[in-house]
C-alpha cells in the first residue's frame, strides 16, 4: 500500500513539472512571435535601398530609411516618402552625402497589429525610384 501511494506521488510530482514546463514554454514561443525589429536590404546592382525599423526601450517604433549608392557622388537629390499602414508620415527632400548615400529616422508611436512600412524615394534628376517594404 505505502509502495503504491509512493508510486502516485512520484507520477503526480512528474506530470506536474510537465505542465511546469509547457506553461514556462508558452512566454517564450509568444515573445518569439512578436518581433522587436526588422532589417530589410534590397539590391539594385551594386547599390543598396535599407529600412530598419526597431521597438525603441521607450515602446516607440524608429524606422530609419536609407540609400547607399555604387557612385559616390555628393549633392544628388532625392525626394523621399515614407507610410505606414498606407498612412503617410514622412515627405522630405534629401541629397546625398559625400559616400553618395542618405538616411532619414522617423520616431512612431506603434499601432496595434501589424506595422506595414513602405519607403520609397525619387531620384529628383533622373527619375530613378525605388521602394521597399518592412513589417513589424
Amino acid at each position: 500500500m505505502q509502495n503504491h501511494r509512493f508510486n502516485r506521488l512520484i507520477a503526480t510530482g512528474a506530470i506536474g513539472l510537465a505542465g511546469l514546463g509547457l506553461v514556462a514554454a508558452f512566454p517564450a514561443a509568444a515573445a518569439s512571435a512578436a518581433p522587436s525589429s526588422v532589417n530589410i536590404n534590397r539590391n539594385w546592382g551594386a547599390s543598396i535601398a535599407n529600412i530598419q525599423v526597431q521597438r525603441e526601450d521607450t515602446g516607440l517604433l524608429s524606422v530609419d530609411f536609407g540609400v547607399d549608392m555604387a557612385k559616390h557622388t555628393a549633392g544628388v537629390p532625392w525626394k523621399v516618402t515614407m507610410t505606414r499602414n498606407g498612412k503617410l508620415f514622412a515627405s522630405t527632400s534629401v541629397r546625398t552625402i559625400s559616400d553618395g548615400s542618405f538616411s532619414i529616422t522617423r520616431v512612431l508611436t506603434p499601432v496595434s497589429g501589424t506595422n506595414t512600412f513602405v519607403a520609397r524615394a525619387v531620384n529628383t534628376r533622373t527619375g530613378q525610384a525605388w521602394s521597399i517594404t518592412g513589417r513589424l
